[in-house]
């Protein structure tokens, strides 16, 4: 797949051969789909002898050499990645659906963060600190039919859900099929959105109007009062498996981010949402050969 998509093998011809960048690649996936820290990944590749056969390594790497190599890797390059998913699925057109998630930026208990909150300024009773709960805010475009990861979008949060819908379609636009419906919930009712689905991608968009049971409600928008007065709400149960794939990724990869820089905690989520492309992908194959199997 890492050929098909045209990822290069090496950053520089003057670079050395003892590990390619596919290798490394695939090593950061793993990585993320064990859920294991760098140091404990390369003890587990050392005794793993069929996976250092399977990767064609002739010794394993050293725990920084996957760090420098994710500190430098393009997080562009990376989401592209995402979308050769989709050319394997053989679909002529997408359905997306976009949600957003949050994931910690701490490993640290909750109790302890509990307690952080109680500190004690000079002489005197303890004062109640203010605490900052900021967290990484990920919107994903999925594909609803396959369950498939098409396009990620990162900020830091709390925040509105709106400003990320737009640029999470530009990403998923750089597929080969064309985008026929798109589904969200009512964080990204805004009509600049419907404008955007509609007339520069060229597709259908369901989402729900903010107080759109309330008649005394003026509704402005030619696209939302549209979905006002005809709502498919079939359509629009396909958006529940975008809180699916949330919570997979979340229950297999863990809530949080264990990197501390910004581009590092991206790539992080990028390796992570291939790690689950690439599982669901099998599990798609399995369903496929034993309906065949079946029949």
């Amino acid at each position: 797949m890492l050929r098909r998509a045209r990822y290069p093998l090496r950053p520089s011809k003057y670079s050395n051969h003892v590990y390619s960048d596919h290798q490394h690649l695939i090593m950061l996936v793993m990585r993320q789909h064990f859920h294991t820290p760098y140091r404990d990944f390369c003890d587990l590749m050392a005794v793993c002898t069929v996976l250092q056969e399977e990767l064609e390594l002739e010794k394993v790497p050293h725990f920084t050499t996957l760090q420098k190599f994710s500190a430098r890797t393009n997080t562009r390059r990376l989401e592209l990645l995402l979308l050769t998913f989709l050319d394997e699925t053989r679909l002529r057109v997408l359905h997306l659906g976009v949600d957003s998630t949050g994931y910690g930026c701490s490993s640290a208990s909750q109790y302890y963060i509990r307690t952080l909150e109680v500190r004690k300024n000079g002489p005197g009773p303890p004062k109640r600190g203010r605490l900052v709960r900021r967290y990484l805010k990920q919107t994903l475009a999925v594909e609803t039919r396959k369950q498939l990861i098409a396009a990620v979008k990162f900020r830091m949060g709390p925040a509105n859900d709106s400003p990320d819908f737009i640029p999470v379609l530009k990403k998923a636009g750089r597929a080969r099929q064309d985008i026929r419906l798109v589904t969200g919930d009512k964080g990204y009712d805004a009509e600049r959105n419907h404008e955007y689905v509609h007339e520069v991608i060229g597709g259908r968009s369901v989402i729900p109007v903010r107080r759109g049971d309330d008649p005394d409600v003026r509704i402005r928008g030619r696209y939302r009062k549209r979905q006002r007065k005809h709502f498919d709400s079939r359509a629009y149960r396909q958006r529940v498996k975008v809180e699916t794939v949330n919570s997979v990724q979340k229950r297999t990869m863990g809530s949080h981010v264990s990197s501390r820089k910004t581009g590092q905690r991206h790539r992080e989520l990028v390796f992570r949402a291939l790690a689950y492309n690439a599982k669901r992908m099998e599990t798609l194959f399995h369903l496929l050969f034993e309906g065949f199997y079946k029949a």
